[in-house]
C-alpha cells in the first residue's frame, strides 16, 4: 500500500524520474510512509519545504537540479 499523498508530492515525481533516488520512493512512499516527515508535516497542517527529504533533512539544491 502506497502513501495516499503521492499524487500531490513533488518529490514522488522527482524520485520516479531519478533512478538514484528510487530507494527513497521505495522505502518511504511505497513502504513505511508513516515515517515520512513530509507526510507528518502535511497532515499536521505545517508547511513542507519543497527541498525536504522524507527523513526531514533539507537538500542544499532543488530536487530538479540533482543529476543521476
Amino acid at each position: 500500500m502506497a502513501c495516499a499523498r503521492v499524487s500531490g508530492c513533488p518529490l514522488y515525481k522527482a524520485f520516479a524520474m531519478k533512478s538514484s533516488l528510487r530507494v527513497w520512493q521505495s522505502y518511504y512512499c511505497d513502504g513505511d510512509f508513516s515515517r515520512c516527515e513530509r507526510l507528518k508535516r502535511s497532515s499536521a497542517g505545517q508547511p513542507v519545504p519543497p527541498n525536504m527529504l522524507p527523513n526531514g533533512k533539507l537538500l542544499d539544491v532543488p530536487i530538479d537540479q540533482i543529476q543521476d
